[in-house]
């Protein structure tokens, strides 16, 4: 004998209404947590900061001076006074996870020194562009190598890099590359993987 039609269109209902409910369940639930996170947070002392990996950039022997135009010479510029500064690559924390980590009254200089790195690794990839345009490959490449070294998720970097890779025929480099683009997290990450897969193809 069928099922009347009201008797499912009631399981349906009751269906639905149990999804809204637990649904509204989970979101309140995520809700309390990051805010009693967020309450932690706020309360977690301030912690000594001065052994953190800050970043090191190499003046010495990354290629300055040998691309002498104007262009190129304001980004040297750019990364000369970054040297003299505190730089960190904290693209892997939130806010909340900063706080809890180091203390709120360290979130401040932690966030100036993650916006340092972006400014970083930026001008460490139009600097490779540019000397890539002007045909300093070998120091584009050794830029470009340095920024993926330190963190970036910058995938001109990586294109660059596959590209020149496997000109040369050096299928472990690009290996390594995947091992480094395995830290990349966002939107960048899918992008440069697939990118990757194809140039080892």
């Amino acid at each position: 004998m069928p099922i009347p039609l009201i008797i499912i269109i009631a399981i349906l209902c009751l269906i639905l209404m149990h999804n809204i409910n637990r649904s509204k369940r989970l979101t309140k639930e995520r809700s309390d947590q990051f805010w009693k996170q967020e309450a932690d947070a706020d309360n977690t002392r301030k912690k000594d900061i001065s052994s953190l990996d800050y970043i090191y950039i190499p003046i010495e022997t990354l290629p300055f001076g040998v691309d002498t135009t104007k262009e190129v010479a304001a980004l040297e510029d750019t990364l000369r006074r970054l040297d003299s500064t505190k730089i960190l690559n904290l693209s892997a924390y939130t806010n909340t996870e900063l706080k809890l980590e180091y203390g709120v009254a360290n979130l401040s200089y932690l966030s100036e020194c993650d916006e340092r790195f972006t400014l970083l690794i930026r001008t460490l990839y139009q600097w490779a562009v540019l000397l890539q345009e002007h045909d300093f490959i070998n120091e584009a490449v050794q830029v470009a190598e340095y920024s993926i070294e330190i963190g970036s998720d910058i995938s001109g970097c990586y294109y660059m890099l596959a590209d020149y890779y496997q000109a040369i025929g050096n299928t472990e480099a690009i290996q390594n590359l995947q091992k480094s683009a395995d830290s990349i997290q966002g939107l960048q990450a899918d992008p440069i993987k697939d990118y990757l897969n194809k140039s080892l193809a």
